[in-house]
């Protein structure tokens, strides 16, 4: 293993997944946080079959891309491979799953 310096690595988190927990967020969900910086965080979340997430309003863009199962994103069915980039000031209005799905994403962390 190469050792790294710690001055090239000041103001970086680097996380393996694996060794992150899932916490449960709400009913049905569960989240892993990869990261955070700069009021931004990046994250795992996993949805059960069934899922389907309240309404929102996105003060701050979004990143989302799906890793595995199915969603339905304001109207549009996804798969994995599929992501969305959700401008500042656009509304969440649908967010549901059937099968479940796991995907990843960048967002405004709270607060």
């Amino acid at each position: 293993m190469t050792e790294v310096a710690a001055d090239i690595t000041a103001g970086w988190t680097f996380s393996d997944s694996n060794e992150v927990e899932w916490n449960t967020v709400g009913e049905g969900v569960a989240m892993k946080v990869l990261g955070a910086a700069n009021g931004k965080m990046i994250a795992l979340f996993k949805f059960d079959a069934g899922y389907e997430g309240g309404q929102h309003h996105h003060e701050e863009p979004e990143f989302s891309y799906v890793l595995e199962g199915d969603l339905i994103s304001n109207g549009v069915p996804m798969l994995a491979g599929h992501a969305y980039a959700a401008e500042a000031g656009t509304d969440h209005v649908e967010f549901r799953t059937e099968n479940g799905a796991t995907l990843v994403s960048v967002f405004k962390m709270a607060g």
